[in-house]
C-alpha cells in the first residue's frame, strides 16, 4: 500500500481571525496539490473562543486526516482547537490548559458589564460541548475547571482522552513543511 501524500504545518501563535485565515489558505492549498494527510505542530496559548471553535470545526470537516502534536503547551482555545484533530498527540514534556470563558472588564460600567454575560455564557456552553464530546475528565478536575485553570501534563492528557498518546513529531526529508505564519 502507497504512502498517503502528506503536508507538515507548524504552528506558534494566538487563536484569532488571522491564524483562521491561514489555515483555511494552507489547507486549501495542499488538497488542490493532492495532500491527503496534514501533520501539524502546534503550540498555542489560546485566543479567541470562537476561532477556536471554528477551527477546532474546521479540522473536523476536513476529507483528509488531520493529525496534531502538541509539542509544548497548548491553552484554551488551542485545545479547543486541537481537539479537532483525527489524531492527537503529545511530546512526554507537553501540558495543556483549560479554563472557562473570561472576559476584561477594566472600565466597562455595569450596562456594559451585563450585556457581556450572555456572550460569556454561550462560550462556556460551546466549548463545554466540545470538551464533553472529547475528553473524560475526573470530578476533582471538572471542579477545578469549574473556577480556576485546570493544567494537565502529557500523562494527565492522555488518560482524560484529550490525547490520543505520546509521539513525536517527525519530518520525513525531503517533506513539505509550511510555516502558518512565516
Amino acid at each position: 500500500m502507497a504512502e498517503k501524500k502528506s503536508v507538515y504545518f507548524i504552528f506558534s501563535a494566538l487563536i484569532d481571525q488571522l491564524a483562521v485565515q491561514r489555515f483555511f489558505a494552507l489547507t486549501a492549498g495542499a488538497m488542490q496539490d493532492g495532500i491527503e494527510e496534514i501533520h501539524l505542530l502546534m503550540q498555542s496559548v489560546g485566543g479567541n473562543v470562537g476561532d477556536g471553535v471554528c477551527l477546532y470545526n474546521f479540522f473536523r470537516a476536513l476529507p483528509i486526516e488531520v493529525s496534531i502534536y502538541n509539542c509544548g503547551h497548548i491553552s484554551s482555545a488551542g485545545v479547543t482547537a486541537y481537539l479537532g484533530g483525527d489524531n492527537r498527540y503529545v511530546t512526554a514534556q507537553s501540558t495543556f490548559m483549560i479554563h472557562r470563558a473570561t472576559a476584561v472588564f477594566q472600565g466597562a460600567n455595569s450596562d456594559a458589564v451585563l450585556a457581556r454575560i450572555p456572550s460569556l455564557i454561550m462560550d462556556d456552553e460551546r466549548t463545554e460541548a466540545i470538551l464533553n464530546a472529547h475528553i473524560e475528565l475526573t470530578p476533582e478536575q471538572w471542579e477545578i475547571h469549574k473556577s480556576a485553570d485546570l493544567w494537565l501534563n502529557s500523562t494527565q492528557a492522555v488518560a482524560a482522552k484529550i490525547s490520543s498518546g505520546v509521539n513525536e513529531f517527525d519530518v520525513p526529508p525531503g517533506a513539505r513543511l509550511f510555516n502558518v505564519f512565516p
